[in-house]
């Protein structure tokens, strides 16, 4: 064997010998450093949200200089859902929690703007507020697994983090988005329940609150009684569906179907703005209106019936796209199919649009 023969087999043998004693740390350090410019992206992103929120804020504050040191306190903020070892009376513990962080975070935003400002842009300010908490949530949870990763030098926990980084960065998108959106006070994909419900009105029925911050407006539907609820706009509000449908099957024995209109997210392969409808109460959140809506209906024997327009995440959040507005119609054609195979003339029905209402009046 000459020289040139073993230096072609040490060229060959080292290269593996190097992957089995180091291979897994290469790859580590090639992970971390994967991570470390996603976190570097997220960074930038949550930067962006706050300093659009900060000078959303300044432009109706009573005093610019409180605004910033405010929304860093703001931003920082938390919710501790109540103990659920004793099931018993949890939705009503969570329902009071979710209830004082949302009059908390509205009083917090209305001391910051002008007397002048109404309540719909405070809402819609709110909304952004809730946008760059989310985004700063998720920076600071990426950013601790991966200091983690990296003091401790886990080759586990920063693989993890490398394969969540795509659906983690996606969702940071559709947060940024929705900050603009809310910046701009345009309808949101997830407005679509909303925006099916102006579409079944007339312009004479009479509008009242039944429920805080949800409307509902009477009017006739091929014979039936339609009560048509949705949340006040055009304030990004979300309203309290389940009270109000409560309500209205608790004063009224003729209901005889409940009609949820939601946004749903899609599968992927799914097409934006496909439609769908099936049973059950379709509305997302904590699970506190959805309960209420359950409880009533089964408690009437009244058949809830849902119908749904697929979405991304991403869709749901920003500015509404034309192919999930062009939805409406095949909605409508589902509704009153619904009405006609399942209700009879003098009957009445609840038509709830579900979602947020920004930009929908």
């Amino acid at each position: 064997m000459g020289e040139t023969d073993v230096l072609t087999i040490l060229l060959f043998y080292i290269p593996f010998l190097i992957f089995i004693l180091y291979g897994q740390r290469i790859q580590y350090h090639m992970a971390l450093i994967e991570v470390g410019g996603f976190l570097s992206q997220l960074e930038r992103m949550k930067n962006i949200a706050r300093l659009e929120t900060v000078n959303a804020f300044k432009r109706f504050a009573k005093d610019e200089k409180k605004v910033e040191p405010a929304l860093n306190v703001l931003v920082d903020s938390f919710m501790i859902l109540p103990e659920s070892m004793d099931p018993f009376g949890i939705v009503k513990k969570v329902e009071h929690v979710v209830n004082v962080r949302d009059d908390k975070l509205f009083n917090d935003v209305r001391r910051l703007v002008r007397d002048d400002v109404d309540d719909s842009q405070v809402r819609n300010l709110e909304n952004m507020l809730e946008a760059t908490i989310a985004l700063e949530t998720i920076y600071k949870i990426i950013r601790h697994y991966y200091l983690l990763a990296r003091k401790m030098g886990s080759f586990m926990i920063v693989v993890q983090l490398q394969m969540l980084t795509p659906l983690v960065f996606n969702e940071a998108k559709a947060y940024l988005s929705a900050v603009f959106a809310f910046k701009l006070g345009v309808p949101i994909g997830d407005g679509i329940g909303p925006l099916v419900i102006n579409r079944l009105l007339t312009g004479n029925e009479a509008m009242r609150v039944i429920a805080k911050d949800t409307v509902v407006y009477e009017t006739a539907i091929e014979g039936r009684k339609a009560y048509l609820v949705k949340a006040k706009g055009p304030g990004g509000n979300v309203g309290k569906p389940g009270d109000a449908i409560s309500k209205i099957l608790e004063s009224d024995d003729k209901v005889k179907v409940v009609i949820m209109v939601d946004a749903a997210l899609k599968l992927e392969g799914e097409r934006s703005g496909s439609v769908a409808d099936g049973v059950g109460a379709a509305i997302g959140g904590i699970g506190v209106e959805k309960f209420k809506i359950e409880e009533i209906a089964t408690k009437k024997r009244v058949p809830v019936y849902a119908v749904v327009i697929k979405q991304s995440l991403l869709e749901a959040i920003s500015a509404m796209r034309k192919e999930v507005a062009d939805a409406v119609e095949e909605v409508h054609k589902r509704i009153m199919r619904i009405i006609r195979t399942t209700t009879s003339e003098g009957d009445s029905v609840v038509i709830a649009g579900i979602g947020n209402t920004i930009g929908i009046p």
